[in-house]
């Protein structure tokens, strides 16, 4: 994603890390949407990661979001659908020392709900980053509890 230069004022100062949720939980792109929904429902998330969404070990990333797995759901047998065949794709990743109001605004425009957070120079996947999380920062909590470890 290419980053806007302003930012939200409300979010002035924090970083990506700030806020993100570091770890992934992920499927594999034929695992049954089913899993996905077990996935989600066991660790509380609202998205889950498709490993090697392309065949690749280390590129190829897609994401179900919970609102992919209830339109899913309402379209179909979540027993025959896979993850691979609704997650989205490319997904949209970030580094966790972006700005978060560059970030926040950027989720707004290409209407995203999670971002995926990336090492900088492996693009590897380290965490998410939720509106939920936004919203956290929003709140002041970020600044009083960070996740940096």
């Amino acid at each position: 994603m290419t980053l806007a230069t302003d930012t939200n004022p409300a979010l002035a100062g924090l970083r990506v890390v700030d806020a993100m949720h570091p770890g992934l939980i992920t499927c594999r792109p034929e695992d049954p949407l089913r899993t996905v929904a077990r996935l989600m429902a066991t660790y509380r998330v609202h998205a889950v990661l498709v490993a090697g969404h392309d065949g690749a070990d280390d590129e190829g990333w897609g994401v179900v979001s919970d609102v992919a797995l209830l339109r899913a759901a309402d379209a179909g047998s979540i027993d025959e659908v896979t993850a691979g065949s609704v997650a989205a794709t490319p997904v949209r990743s970030i580094a966790s020392s972006d700005e978060l109001g560059a970030v926040a605004r950027l989720m707004i425009e290409h209407d995203v709900s999670h971002v995926v957070v990336v090492e900088r120079h492996s693009k590897r996947p380290i965490g998410v980053l939720s509106t939920l999380d936004v919203a956290r920062a929003l709140s002041g909590f970020a600044e009083r509890h960070p996740l940096r470890g």
